[in-house]
């Protein structure tokens, strides 16, 4: 059986300009744009490399290293223009324009999702809802219609999407993420416990709450021991 883990880095490098971009790069890109933006929330017009960098957690020469992959960005006298950068990760990131992205399942986790006003100001609207219940079907869930899953590429047709966020059961899964990329998805968002198995060029990333706080447990648990 394929790991989750095998199956993340089936994709562990992307394109840019010819060149191979590491993912935990881009990774990063979306960290500095989020800081940068609570950093232009509290007024500031520049920021030096060094400052950026102890925000975010890295040494100053990683930051550069980053960034410089992109292009040439700030100075040594005012350091890097905020408002600036943050416009040039946006582009980097596709998130200048709203991207509509797809969700699958209205359950708990679903609502929560729909209700979460941050996913808007990053540049992504959940605007195709699907799932399988028939006390949903039909509804109007927080502003957004909820399609029958069963009718899922004749609603893609109509409202293509690049982006899907699974957070349905485990149960036949695998069929729905078939579907969804014979349809044209490429991307998912799973908070779904369970291997998915996609061709080449189709990017899956696993949201594993339960592993976060496993990890969080295994921290505290070790400062008590050092302790």
């Amino acid at each position: 059986m394929k790991s989750i883990r095998k199956q993340v880095e089936t994709a562990p490098s992307a394109q840019f300009g010819g060149r191979r971009i590491a993912l935990q790069t881009i990774e990063r890109l979306s960290t500095y744009r989020r800081v940068l933006e609570d950093l232009q929330g509290q007024g500031a017009q520049y920021v030096y490399s060094h400052q950026l960098a102890e925000y975010v957690s890295v040494t100053p020469a990683q930051l550069r290293r980053d960034l410089s992959l992109f292009g040439s960005f700030g100075n040594i006298s005012r350091g890097y223009n905020v408002q600036h950068l943050i416009t040039v990760l946006s582009g980097l990131l596709g998130t200048s324009e709203i991207q509509p992205v797809a969700l699958v399942g209205v359950g708990n986790l679903g609502r929560t999702l729909l209700a979460y006003g941050g996913f808007i100001e990053r540049g992504f609207s959940l605007e195709v809802v699907f799932d399988s219940d028939p006390a949903k079907i039909g509804r109007v869930i927080a502003g957004r219609r909820c399609f029958d899953i069963a009718e899922a590429e004749a609603v893609l047709a109509g409202h293509p999407v690049d982006i899907a966020i699974l957070a349905c059961q485990p149960q036949g899964l695998q069929s729905i993420v078939d579907r969804f990329v014979a349809a044209g998805v490429q991307s998912f968002l799973s908070f779904v416990p369970a291997i998915i198995r996609v061709p080449p060029g189709v990017h899956v990333e696993m949201e594993d709450l339960s592993a976060k706080l496993e990890k969080l447990s295994f921290l505290v648990k070790n400062r008590v021991e050092e302790e």
